[in-house]
């Protein structure tokens, strides 16, 4: 225990006069006084209380009154220069008392007079150290308790279980978490994980997590974030659609507020419209296409024309039912926006439209996934063809590579089966557009995975792994024909490469061949002659060193490495720095 002494007081009689240095009179008058010359002690009955001890119980008179302290308290009587070493041991200077009880009281002795505290003491040797030496000795009292601080925990943070500093109150299992800290080299981390179980203590607690934390964080950076919810890009919107009439076979309305917000779902498509249509009050069911929807059935479908417009197409009462006539009574609810744009960047986001009560504001430790743009006409010709070649049921190989390639949010798949521990399972390495992060927290990942389950053999292994995203180095020198400007010849030829050789135009596994980047380079306008100087994959200079001109680079595909891990396909792209060389032919 650690205590406090908020009070420091001198004993009654320290600042009295020096009693040779009274006049003879005086000397004479003071009660047991005397004018002797040869007297040279100080004054009589010269002690710290006019009550004596008894036993262990002393009492002391303060040079003041001092009402902060009280019985029950503990009090400090020091000696002399008691915080240097001197004549006297440590020991002999020091005393460590109880006071048992507190009393103010009038004194008028030693040329003084006044009203002081006087305090009984609990304690051993105030009689034989202190109570004939009340010029030399201070008292320390008003005792207060210190909390003892906690011992500091320095060691990483890892594994699946947090000890919080927080009470148990509101963390439930399974309450969504995001864990944010850096680990020791820096590096910043966001991980999300759910409650598995709570073991309470007090102010404090202790989570168990449902999946250990990927890297060891440093203590002091860790922060928990407990009032987690999920968001998605868009702005909802309401929509009166127009009247109904039930005459009219196949009615359409259109949507004014584009583009209508489509989200990942674990369907074919891999996205579902966020839209909720009522006629009247009764809500009416989205489909792909009211093909194959009965006469009563209440469906529509979202149609998009040539000019980007959307569409509401109910059916004709053979395929889903009519509309029922009415006035203005066909309504939507639905949400705007969508693409890439959704994709912002951690702690961007810092406001909300409209405020709950109690809320004081919202963050996004990490950024947002999932955000792409509609296909291009381009991807759109590449992807069709696989949605009709799998009719929405997986069963070979390359139905796995078909669906997961045709799913929306995915640019790249490849399937193969591979014999791992757990038996024969087919590995699909997916790949989001544009080379974007694409992990297990994904939602296209969470719900590409489902749909394959929910579309093929439920007795077939699935696992799905991010590709591997490589590039590699090139350099070349061009003849330029000389009608031409050869400064733009140059350009032209780092555009052709870098569109040969990017993203969309690889495929995984594919290899790049010294010929692929002197076709690409003879295709541009000017061009006489190409000679390819450099090709090499990596990014290290050692890398250059060791191989400057490679006939081919091969891009590996999903294997099983040495340790019983899958190795994800490759997708082998020119590097985005500048090329090695790219000069005149002289």
């Amino acid at each position: 225990m650690f205590f406090a002494l908020r009070k420091r007081a001198a004993a009654f009689g320290h600042n009295a006069p020096m009693w040779a240095s009274m006049p003879a009179v005086f000397k004479d008058e003071y009660p047991g006084g005397t004018d002797d010359s040869g007297y040279t002690a100080d004054w009589p009955d010269f002690f710290a209380s006019a009550k004596t001890p008894a036993g262990s119980i002393a009492w002391v008179d303060l040079d003041a009154v001092v009402p902060d302290i009280a019985a029950g308290s503990l009090a400090v009587v020091a000696k002399g220069d008691y915080n240097h070493p001197g004549g006297e041991s440590s020991t002999t200077r020091i005393e460590l008392y109880a006071v048992r009880a507190t009393s103010e009281v009038s004194r008028a002795e030693f040329a003084l007079s006044g009203k002081v505290s006087r305090l009984e003491l609990a304690g051993e040797n105030f009689e034989t150290r202190f109570y004939d030496v009340p010029r030399r000795i201070s008292i320390f009292a008003a005792s207060e308790e210190l909390a003892i601080a906690e011992y500091p925990i320095d060691d990483e943070v890892a594994g699946t279980t947090l000890p919080l500093a927080v009470s148990a109150d509101g963390l439930l299992p399974g309450r969504r978490l995001i864990v944010r800290g850096s680990t020791a080299d820096g590096a910043a981390q966001v991980h999300f994980a759910t409650i598995a179980s709570i073991a309470p203590g007090g102010s404090r607690c202790s989570v168990e997590l449902d999946a250990a934390l990927p890297m060891a964080l440093e203590r002091s950076s860790v922060i928990v974030h407990a009032n987690v919810a999920l968001a998605s890009h868009g702005e909802t919107v309401t929509q009166v659609l127009g009247s109904g009439n039930a005459a009219q076979p196949f009615a359409r309305f259109e949507l004014k507020q584009l583009p209508l917000t489509y989200r990942a779902a674990p369907t074919e498509s891999g996205a579902a419209a966020q839209i909720t249509l009522r006629v009247g009050d009764i809500a009416w069911a989205e489909r792909p296409t009211l093909y194959g929807a009965t006469a009563t059935e209440r469906a529509y479908t979202i149609e998009p024309d040539a000019s980007e417009r959307q569409w509401v197409r109910f059916g004709d009462g053979l395929m889903g039912a009519r509309l029922p006539s009415g006035q203005n009574n066909i309504r939507a609810t639905y949400r705007k926006g969508l693409g890439a744009a959704g994709n912002v960047r951690a702690d961007s986001l810092t406001q909300l439209a409209s405020r709950p009560l109690g809320l004081k504001g919202v963050a996004n430790p990490a950024a947002a996934l999932g955000g792409t743009d509609a296909e291009s006409p381009q991807a759109a010709r590449a992807s069709m063809p696989l949605a009709t070649r799998t009719l929405g049921r997986v069963v070979s190989r390359l139905d796995y590579q078909d669906f997961a390639r045709a799913y929306a949010g995915i640019a790249k798949a490849g399937a193969e089966v591979l014999a791992l521990r757990g038996g024969r399972t087919v590995v699909v390495t997916i790949a989001a557009a544009g080379g974007a992060a694409l992990d297990s927290t994904s939602p296209v990942w969470i719900n590409l995975l489902a749909a394959l389950a929910a579309a093929g053999d439920p007795l077939v292994k699935v696992q799905l792994v991010a590709a591997q995203l490589s590039s590699f180095h090139a350099g070349l020198k061009v003849k330029c024909d000389p009608a031409y400007d050869c400064e733009q010849v140059l350009a032209a030829v780092e555009a052709a490469l870098r569109a040969a050789f990017a993203f969309d135009a690889r495929e995984l596994g594919q290899p790049v061949q010294q010929s692929e980047l002197v076709a690409a380079a003879h295709g541009v306008a000017g061009v006489v002659a190409v000679d390819l100087d450099w090709l090499y994959g990596g990014s290290s200079p050692a890398a250059q060193a060791v191989a400057s001109l490679q006939s081919r680079l091969l891009a590996s595909r999903t294997r099983v490495g040495a340790d019983g891990a899958v190795l994800p396909a490759e997708l082998l792209t020119l590097d985005s720095g500048p090329l090695v060389t790219l000069e005149p032919m002289p």
